[in-house]
């Protein structure tokens, strides 16, 4: 079986490329429920985030940008 950590820190940069690519194509607005569905979560544990709506907005594309080229060696950690 998968270690949990690698599962939950691949279905987390799952959803956040998925988000990336929304974004890019200019949804701003992300229905949790809807995108949980299109990862194959059940139906069942998707519905009780059908009133959740995360915004994606400059802020999000920058964080997505700065994870996607890394850190230099003379960028301190925070």
């Amino acid at each position: 079986m998968l270690d949990d950590n690698i599962t939950d820190d691949n279905m987390k940069a799952q959803v956040l490329s998925l988000m990336y690519v929304l974004y890019e194509y200019g949804i701003k607005d992300v229905h949790m429920g809807g995108l949980m569905r299109i990862l194959g979560i059940d139906n069942e544990v998707a519905v009780e985030f059908d009133d959740k709506v995360f915004a994606l907005d400059d802020e999000f594309a920058k964080y997505m940008t700065n994870i996607q080229l890394g850190r230099n060696s003379s960028q301190p950690l925070h």
